[in-house]
């Protein structure tokens, strides 16, 4: 079953990730208007480093995007909000 493809507004920041783990980095994070936080990776997109989005950094943005199980946005498309 496909994971419905929902619209998302924030602002795109760059935030400690898994933070005490083995695979703690600094990751990309869309924060929501409403205040949560989740973390982001566009499609095909790297976990360390995305070289398209981070350009985007401080910016707020409208994403087309997946949630994975994980809480991970699956950015499919995006637009300056």
């Amino acid at each position: 079953m496909s994971l419905p493809l929902k619209t998302w507004t924030g602002r795109l920041e760059r935030r400690l990730l898994a933070a005490g783990s083995k695979s703690e980095r600094q990751g990309l994070v869309l924060r929501l208007d409403e205040g949560q936080v989740l973390p982001v990776r566009r499609l095909g997109g790297s976990d360390f480093r995305d070289e398209v989005l981070e350009p985007l950094l401080g910016q707020r943005l409208q994403v087309r995007a997946r949630q994975l199980e994980s809480g991970l946005l699956q950015i499919e498309s995006w637009t300056r909000a």
